[in-house]
């Protein structure tokens, strides 16, 4: 008989390529930041270099993808975190 150990799970390794390390500093970099459009954005999950933002409104929306480059620029020098775009997504409480 075989002896199989149990195999560890790798949590920063899995199925849908989220990164819940990167995840938790860029929500913390979005929390501690104070942006005109803050308080309408949510930040959501690092899938691969690309951070998810959810929002509630198209105005924060459209700032927000006016200000991208600005904001990655400025993630990378504050949390060392390098992201190639953001993903602004329109919250959906309607269901």
């Amino acid at each position: 008989m075989k002896n199989q150990e149990p195999q560890k799970i790798d949590v920063e390794k899995n199925p849908l390529g989220i990164s819940f390390s990167k995840s938790k500093k860029v929500r913390k970099y979005f929390d501690e930041n104070t942006f005109l459009w803050s308080k309408e954005t949510t930040p959501g999950p690092v899938i691969g270099n690309k951070a998810t933002l959810y929002t509630t409104s198209k105005r924060a929306m459209d700032l927000i993808k006016l200000e991208e480059q600005k904001i990655l620029i400025d993630i990378e020098k504050k949390i060392k975190i390098k992201l190639n775009s953001l993903d602004v997504q329109i919250e959906n409480n309607q269901q």
